[in-house]
């Protein structure tokens, strides 16, 4: 039997439904939910595909979920190819709804995705909500130097504050985590190593909850550090990284480059690599990839850093 797929372009107040050749909007709230549900049904939809957009896509994922229907969430930037693909350049609500129904018809190998649980939306939400502050922040810091008299004292004064609920939201990141035992201790295990502190803990936490479940490469790639060939006939590109989760990325850059200071291990590939001729930039790739593949054995392996290796038996 062919699945029927609805397409969903998901907005703060809106849904753009493109379902059996007929679209329709809704509002994006519980009423509307329980109606989009009921009329998915009449159409005989099975399946519903829709794109990751952080809170917005949520509850109509969970509501639709627990009605029966396979949800599938694709990245926003593999749908836009898409639809780029089939010939559509426009971009708007509807055209984005219709071509989410036609690539889950097309890629009916896409599996469908349950909805993520509480504990990580509400890290999620936390997270967020604390780099938008310090954002904020950095911009104000370089505004401090640049403005006079009471604009320079009201900006520095305004820096003290947001330094203040950072560390209120840091807080409640770490509450949040010890109130949950199995992540606190995959919490524990990722801080043991150096050069991970915190927030990258909690991020890691947050947007690699595979972490421990995969191998080395699917870890890698998972987060956007795998090389990826470059070669067409005689020509053979130099490998680069693409694609991956740029959230968790973007912090795992940051540990890499403290790792490559502290962790003893870490700091040898980091200098190999640069005495070799390698850019700044590669070098700290490589120790993001050494780190992120520690970081899933550890999880894996339910123990935290050390700087020897473990025993193994030879049993």
């Amino acid at each position: 039997m062919v699945k029927v797929v609805a397409g969903i372009d998901v907005s703060k107040a809106s849904l753009d439904i493109c379902a059996a050749g007929r679209t329709r909007r809704f509002a994006n709230d519980a009423t509307s939910w329980r109606t989009l549900g009921a009329w998915l049904r009449g159409l005989e939809v099975s399946r519903v595909v829709m794109e990751a957009t952080g809170r917005y896509h949520r509850r109509v994922h969970q509501c639709l979920h627990d009605r029966g229907f396979e949800v599938v969430l694709v990245n926003p930037l593999r749908a836009r190819r898409f639809a780029e693909a089939m010939g559509y350049l426009a971009k708007t609500d509807r055209v984005d709804a219709l071509m989410l129904a036609r690539l889950g018809a097309v890629l009916g190998d896409l599996e469908p995705v349950a909805p993520q649980d509480a504990f990580l939306n509400r890290l999620e939400d936390l997270l967020v909500s604390r780099a938008t502050h310090v954002d904020a922040r950095t911009m104000l810091r370089q505004m401090a130097g640049e403005v006079d008299g009471e604009g320079e004292t009201v900006t520095r004064a305004t820096v003290a504050d947001l330094d203040d609920r950072i560390a209120a939201l840091d807080a409640a990141i770490e509450a949040l985590i010890a109130r949950d035992p199995e992540q606190a201790e995959r919490y524990s295990i990722l801080t043991s190593i150096p050069g991970v502190g915190p927030v990258t803990a909690a991020a890691l936490l947050c947007w690699m909850s595979e972490l421990g479940g995969l191998d080395r490469r699917q870890a890698a790639a998972l987060i956007g550090v795998a090389p990826m060939a470059d070669d067409s006939g005689q020509h053979h590109g130099a490998r680069h990284i693409r694609g991956g989760r740029r959230r968790p990325r973007d912090l795992l850059f940051m540990a890499a480059t403290s790792a490559a200071r502290c962790n003893g291990d870490l700091k040898i590939v980091f200098q190999r690599l640069k005495a070799a001729g390698k850019a700044h930039k590669v070098a700290i790739v490589a120790v993001m990839r050494k780190l992120i593949v520690l970081a899933n054995t550890l999880l894996r392996e339910q123990r935290c850093w050390s700087p020897e290796a473990p025993a193994r038996s030879s049993a």
